[in-house]
């Protein structure tokens, strides 16, 4: 403890000041330093030198004592580095007007706000501290309220000495101009307080050479930009804070606010060496940056905590990650879609959501051409989906309306990221809202309360709001119709979703990338979502139906693409092990840098951000058990085929071939040597793009997997074959390990189709997962879904793994009458290898061994010791 002002109380003295002050802080909300004049004030006989030694020794507590429940924190950067400061500011003028606007406002979950917003700016640099820099990352949910939440931290920030306020508002106009509107409103309205250097509409930030002058030695002014994520406008802030002397940034303490921070901020280049764009500015920036704080702020942080913790001038949250949870009555992924199960005795969901996602299963008739100028003109007519959407969303409305919540309602349409065909979707939005309108001016409601009749009722209100009667709700029904609005809001149009208090909208909104991240739609209750994503970070932003819905939790429905709500349920699962690894290391001795946060891989096609993103990250953890792969992309060039064919060859070298079942041209070969396997995925030349394969952490994986669980001829290989009359002749044979079989038919997609790149969508049919099982063993259980046949096998394949061969002829025509005609095949080249030989592989079922579900990736070796040498082999090289 630092020596205190004046001579020491003794013990009970001193507790009792303690706990009088600790009082005094809790029921008045007043820092300690103000806490103690009040006590001085009510109890005059206490020497004050007593209420100063105990002030003292609760700052060196302050000092001491730095865990932060919801954290994870590099503590040797914060102890004695005058935390008091951000705890007790001198002033609260700035939160105290933001806490009363939003108290006025009436808005939810102000007592949490208060207690987080707190805790994060005790996490920032001391703006009184010469030199004192922190970077960290707040991990919110999607549409949870991050702008309010650092809108708070910006105010307390200020109260504590901070001068210069910086927020990135991600890479779109109308994003940036949103947040800016909003803080204008909310943060920075005093005018006497505030130097504002970027404005609403398109006075985003140019160079300002007189900052110098702003943040002089006399101001008490604030400063605020809110800077689009922009190479030119990142560039003017750089070159504008440059022009100030070191001295001068060193009295101007700044901080940035990194709005949507897992986008364009992390580097993408691949080669440590080479640094993308926006990266490159905002370290620039930060460099300049004398005393201040970092912060960047995401629901979907995949990106920034896989950035490189070594790379010290990159923006790694190094000294703080702070996971922020959302308040009563939001919708998450989890609650809206259920969460996934990994349990793959058990596949499904662990938990169900609630019952408003529909499937969408006539979306083909809305996905645009590749071409450009065919989708200028393309205009298909609205599916019936679509129109049950918007009935819904005007009956939606209607309840809202009868439940005297007057404020905007909304409906989003997103199906394409190209442009021009929603301009197309607004005017076929257009005419339908127009048909309905007349209808209902005709008295003819049946649609809507066919709506009513398939909707109402089934999700119950969490916050107790009666479900209307259809008499109550039909009398609102024309008045919402006159006031629907179709807009569209993308890079072309002069829309903009803008909303305003005193004019509440009902509108259907028409978009792709500008309504996919950031962009609040208020009141939204209707979704329509065709468009799908490879990406975590992407698929889960554009869901921007998560979020709050007081007072309408029960109206909302969502209707989405077959196989997307499987997507978001993973995801929900994805989001909840992030979270709960980063709550099992609060308050350890880990910091932001050695934990390497890890996060779960898809078993399909999702990657977790993009490619470029994902150079620091390793393969830490891989379970294979009964997972099916297969090479769908391959590389026909003749050189390549022959040495696949010659790999082949060596995998069953020895083996005997035999019919597999009667009637059928496949042949099998029986107890395949686990060393031959291996050798044959490592000899096996795979066409570049086809990452499963490639990818040298995952391989290296899955290599010493098999060499763990599933060593000896614990291996099936079967050689498909042609059964249709004639098919040797005329596609040519394959012949391996003293078998002939007849090349398959099969003809590549047409985009891009050439040798070095043939891409097939698929080879293996989900049912060649039980080739070599004996169909009298599981009778018509096969008929189901894709987890009924894991289980089949996993209970009648003997733990023996499937190698499945499919040698595909180089002479099919898409029009030659074998194969199915469609406008997305081509031809095969007739320039492939004779010996095109595709595989897929289902790696035996081994209990207690995980599936690809359970593979995870992280920028550093997990931080949990081993329990065994066994497992140590496990992972030996994974990282290398």
């Amino acid at each position: 403890m630092s020596d205190g002002e004046g001579a020491a109380p003794d013990e009970g003295t001193a507790e009792i000041i303690r706990d009088q002050l600790g009082k005094i802080v809790e029921a008045k909300h007043v820092p300690y330093r103000e806490a103690a004049e009040v006590f001085l004030t009510k109890f005059r006989k206490v020497r004050r030198e007593y209420v100063e030694w105990v002030l003292a020794e609760l700052a060196d507590e302050e000092h001491d004592d730095v865990v932060i429940p919801s954290a994870v924190i590099d503590v040797s950067r914060y102890r004695g580095s005058g935390l008091t400061t951000l705890v007790h500011p001198p002033t609260t003028e700035c939160w105290d007007q933001y806490f009363d606007q939003l108290t006025r406002k009436n808005a939810p979950g102000l007592e949490e706000l208060e207690r987080t917003t707190s805790e994060v700016v005790r996490l920032l640099a001391d703006p009184h501290e010469q030199d004192a820099r922190r970077k960290g990352l707040v991990m919110g949910n999607v549409q949870s309220g991050k702008t309010r939440h650092f809108a708070g931290v910006i105010a307390r920030a200020m109260d504590a000495g901070y001068r210069f306020v910086i927020v990135l508002s991600g890479m779109n106009n109308n994003l940036r101009e949103q947040t800016q509107s909003r803080l204008d409103h909310d943060l920075f309205t005093d005018p006497q307080s505030w130097v504002h250097l970027t404005q609403t509409g398109d006075q985003d930030f140019n160079r300002e050479p007189n900052l110098r002058a702003t943040f002089g030695r006399k101001s008490l002014l604030w400063g605020c930009a809110v800077v689009k994520k922009n190479s030119t406008r990142l560039e003017n802030l750089r070159w504008s804070l440059s022009q100030m002397p070191v001295e001068a940034r060193r009295r101007c303490p700044i901080l940035i606010i990194d709005d949507e921070a897992d986008q364009a901020t992390p580097n993408s280049q691949a080669d440590r060496d080479k640094i993308s764009a926006i990266n490159k500015k905002l370290r620039a920036i930060w460099k300049l940056v004398a005393v201040g704080s970092y912060v960047a702020y995401t629901a979907t942080p995949f990106a920034n905590v896989l950035i490189d913790p070594d790379d010290d001038e990159d923006l790694f949250p190094s000294d703080f990650v702070y996971s922020l949870e959302p308040g009563d009555g939001y919708f998450g992924a989890e609650r809206v879609f259920g969460l996934a199960s990994t349990d793959p005795d058990d596949p499904g969901l662990d938990d169900d959501g609630l019952d408003m996602v529909r499937t969408v299963t006539d979306d083909d008739e809305l996905k645009p051409p590749s071409k450009a100028a065919e989708r200028e003109v393309f205009d298909p007519d609205l599916p019936p989906s679509l129109e049950d959407a918007v009935e819904w969303f005007v009956v939606a409305t209607a309840i809202r309306r009868h439940r005297w919540q007057r404020d905007h309602s909304s409906m989003l349409v997103h199906t394409t990221h190209y442009t021009a065909p929603h301009f197309a979707m607004q005017n076929r939005l257009q005419v339908l809202c127009a048909q309905m309108e007349d209808q209902a001016r005709q008295g003819d409601l049946q649609r809507f309360r066919e709506s009513w009749d398939q909707e109402s009722g089934r999700v119950v209100s969490a916050a107790g709001e009666r479900m209307l009667d259809w008499i109550e709700v039909r009398h609102h029904i024309l008045e919402v119709l006159r006031d629907i609005e179709v807009i569209v809001d993308n890079g072309l149009s002069d829309d903009r979703l803008n909303y305003e208090d005193d004019r509440p909208r009902t509108v259907i909104a028409v978009g792709g990338g500008t309504l996919a991240r950031g962009l609040t739609l208020e009141g939204l209750v209707v979704s329509y979502f065709t468009r799908t994503s490879n990406t975590y970070d992407t698929l889960m932003q554009m869901g921007r139906w998560f979020g709050y819905r007081p007072g309408y939790d029960d109206l909302p429905r969502i209707w989405v693409s077959d196989g997307l709500d499987q997507d978001y349920a993973f995801l929900a699962r994805v989001e909840n092990e992030l979270r709960d690894e980063i709550r099992s290391i609060n308050g350890s001795e880990y910091t932001p840098t050695d934990v390497g946060v890890k996060v779960r891989t898809h078993p399909g096609r999702l990657e977790i951000t993009g490619a470029g993103k994902m150079h620091n990250a390793k393969l830490v953890q891989v379970g294979m058990s009964g997972v099916r792969l297969q090479t769908f992309l391959m590389d026909g060039r003749p050189e390549v085929t022959t040495a696949n064919k010659s790999a082949a060859d060596a995998l069953v070298a020895g083996a005997q071939f035999e019919p597999l079942r009667e009637g059928m041209s496949a042949r099998i070969a029986r107890g395949i040597d686990n060393e031959a396997v291996r050798t044959f995925l490592k000899s096996f030349h795979y066409q570049d793009d086809l990452k499963t394969f490639t990818r040298e952490d995952r391989a290296t994986a899955m290599d010493a997997w098999m060499a763990k669980n599933a060593a000896g001829p614990t291996w099936n290989v079967v050689l498909m074959g042609n059964p249709a009359l004639g098919a040797a002749e005329q596609y040519g044979e394959f012949r391996l390990g003293g078998a002939n079989v007849a090349k398959l038919a099969r003809t590549p997609l047409r985009k891009g189709a050439t040798p070095p790149k043939l891409d097939f969508k698929a080879v293996m049919s989900p049912a060649d997962r039980l080739l070599d099982i004996d169909p009298s063993l599981y009778g018509g259980q096969a008929s189901g879904s894709e987890d009924a046949k894991i289980r089949i096998r996993r209970d009648y394949g003997n733990h023996k793994g499937l190698i499945v061969l499919y040698p595909l002829s180089n002479r099919v025509l898409v029009s030659d009458g074998t194969s199915k005609a469609s406008r997305s095949r081509a031809d095969m080249p007739t320039d492939a290898g004779e010996d095109l030989m595709a595989f897929g592989i289902v790696f035996p079922a081994v209990e207690g061994e995980g599936r690809l579900d359970d593979s995870f990736v992280s920028v550093r070796p997990l931080v949990e010791p081993t329990s065994s040498d066994e497992e140590e082999d496990v992972f030996e090289g994974v990282e290398e």
